[in-house]
C-alpha cells in the first residue's frame, strides 16, 4: 500500500528535506515555477488540433493547458474530499491533493512539440531513419514521446539546465508520469506511451526510489495524482474539441447539443453553457470512480495501463454513452477534416527539414567538439538550437538529444519560417 505522506512529497527533486517556503507552499510554488518557464509560454504558438488557426477563439495547446490544470483542480479537490479520512492521517488537505494534480496537468503536454500530435508521429519516424542509419546510435535514440520529452524539460533541459531543470517537488514529478517506464519497455507501444528516455533512467529511477521506497523502476506505481490528470485530460480536451469544431463549422452547433444532452439533462443553451455543465457532471462522476477505485489505487501494483474514464459507463450509463459519442464524432469528423489533415501533411516535410539539418550538426559537433572548426553551415545550424544548444563536455547521447529538444521546442510558426528559408522561400513570421 502506498505511503501518501510519502508520495505527496514536498521535497524538491535532488534535495534531501523540504524547504522553508513562506507565504507558498511547495505546490504552489510549483506551479509558480511552471508559469514562468519559457517552455509554457511556447505552448501559446503549437498547435492543440487545428494547426495555425485563424479564428481565435479555437484553442491552442497553452489555452488547452490552462483548461485541463482548472478541470484537473476542481477534480483533485472534489477526489480529495471523498477519501478525505486518508488524506488527513497522511498530512494533506483536499486543497493540497487538487494542487498536485493541477501541477502535472500544467506540464503534462509541455514535452509536445510543434503541430502537436502529428509532430510527434513525425519525429519519430524521422528519428527511426536517422537512428537505423547510425552504427552506434544511442539505444533509445529511435523513439519519441512527448510526455518523456516533458520529463526531460522539467528535470533537466530548462530554467537550470543540466542541473536539476525545475527544482520541482518529487510529488508533481510523479504525477506527470503518465506512462511510467521507458521507450524500450515491453508496455510501451510500438515505441510511442512512454515517459522517459534513457538520457533521464537515473533521475526516473531516483523519482520512483523517493516516492515509493522501490529501487527497480520497472515496478513502479502510478502516481495517484496522475489518474486525475489522465481525466481532467480526457474531459477537457473532448468537449473543447468538440466545440472548437462548432466554431470552424465543421459539427452544427445543433448537434453538439444532442450529443452533450445526455450529459447535462438538456439540449437548450449556448455550446459553451453546455460545455461547462457538462465538465462539471463529468468532474463528479470521476471523483467518484475515483473513490471507489482507491484501494487498488493506492495498492503500490505496477502501473499496466487503464484509465478512470474507462468506468464512466458502468458508473452512470447515460452519462458515458454520450461521452462516447463526443470521441466518436472527435475521431470519425474533427480529428480527420481536411483543413487539419492537410497541414499535418506539410507538417511531416517541415520537421524532417528541419531536423535532417540540426541533427548533422549534432553529429558534426560530436566529432570535433568545437564550434570553430565546423562547417559555415554546421555554425549556422548551431544557432538554431537556442537554449539547447550542446556543449562540447557533453557525452554523446546527450549532444545528440539536444538536437531533438531543439526541434520539438520549436513552435509552429517558427518550424515553418526555418523549413521554408531552407527551401529559399521568404516567409514571415
Amino acid at each position: 500500500m502506498l505511503d501518501l505522506a510519502r508520495t505527496f512529497s514536498r521535497v524538491r527533486f535532488g534535495e534531501s528535506a523540504p524547504r522553508d517556503e513562506p507565504h507558498r507552499d511547495a505546490f504552489q510554488r510549483d506551479q509558480d515555477r511552471i508559469t514562468f518557464a519559457r517552455p509554457f509560454r511556447r505552448l501559446q504558438a503549437k498547435t492543440q488540433v487545428h494547426p495555425l488557426p485563424h479564428d481565435s477563439h479555437v484553442r491552442n495547446r497553452l489555452v488547452h493547458t490552462l483548461e485541463v490544470a482548472s478541470v484537473g483542480r476542481s477534480l483533485g479537490v472534489r477526489a480529495g474530499a471523498l477519501i478525505e479520512d486518508r488524506l488527513e492521517r497522511a498530512g494533506i488537505t483536499p486543497q493540497e491533493f487538487g494542487a498536485v494534480v493541477r501541477s502535472a496537468c500544467m506540464i503534462h503536454d509541455i514535452g509536445n512539440p510543434t503541430f502537436g500530435h502529428a509532430g510527434e508521429d513525425a519525429l519519430a519516424t524521422r528519428l527511426a531513419a536517422i537512428a537505423a542509419g547510425l552504427a552506434d546510435a544511442p539505444a533509445d535514440l529511435a523513439y519519441f514521446d512527448g510526455n518523456a520529452q516533458g520529463f526531460r524539460i522539467v528535470t533537466k533541459i530548462d530554467m537550470h539546465r543540466m542541473a536539476r531543470g525545475f527544482r520541482l517537488t518529487y510529488a508533481t514529478l510523479g504525477a506527470m508520469l503518465k506512462y511510467p517506464w521507458g521507450a524500450r519497455d515491453e508496455r510501451s507501444r510500438g515505441g510511442t506511451k512512454f515517459c522517459v528516455f534513457d538520457t533521464e533512467r537515473d533521475t526516473f529511477a531516483d523519482v520512483v526510489r523517493h516516492l515509493y521506497g522501490i529501487d527497480d523502476p520497472a515496478a513502479a506505481p502510478r502516481h495517484p495524482a496522475t489518474w486525475l490528470m489522465e481525466a481532467a485530460d480526457d474531459i477537457a480536451y473532448t468537449l473543447a474539441d468538440l466545440e472548437d469544431a462548432v466554431d470552424l463549422g465543421i459539427v452544427p452547433a445543433r448537434e453538439f447539443a444532442e450529443i452533450i444532452g445526455p450529459i447535462v439533462g438538456r439540449t437548450t443553451g449556448e455550446v459553451a453553457s453546455l460545455r461547462g455543465s457538462a465538465i462539471g457532471v463529468l468532474i463528479d462522476a470521476a471523483a467518484a470512480i475515483f473513490a471507489g477505485r482507491v484501494d487498488a489505487i493506492l495498492s503500490g501494483a505496477p502501473y499496466r495501463g487503464g484509465a478512470l474514464l474507462d468506468d464512466l459507463a458502468a458508473h452512470a450509463p447515460a452519462i458515458g454513452t454520450a461521452f462516447e459519442e463526443a470521441q466518436r464524432v472527435n475521431r470519425g469528423r474533427v480529428y480527420v477534416h481536411d483543413r487539419k489533415v492537410g497541414f499535418e501533411l506539410a507538417a511531416d516535410e517541415i520537421i524532417g527539414t528541419v531536423l535532417d539539418l540540426v541533427f548533422a550538426a549534432a553529429l558534426a559537433f560530436d566529432a570535433v567538439r568545437d564550434v570553430e572548426r565546423l562547417s559555415r553551415r554546421h555554425r549556422q545550424a548551431l544557432t538554431i538550437f537556442g537554449d539547447y544548444r550542446p556543449e562540447p563536455g557533453w557525452p554523446r547521447h546527450e549532444i545528440l538529444r539536444a538536437a531533438v529538444d531543439a526541434v520539438a521546442g520549436m513552435t509552429d510558426p517558427y518550424a515553418t519560417f526555418v523549413a521554408a528559408r531552407l527551401r529559399g522561400i521568404e516567409r514571415p513570421l
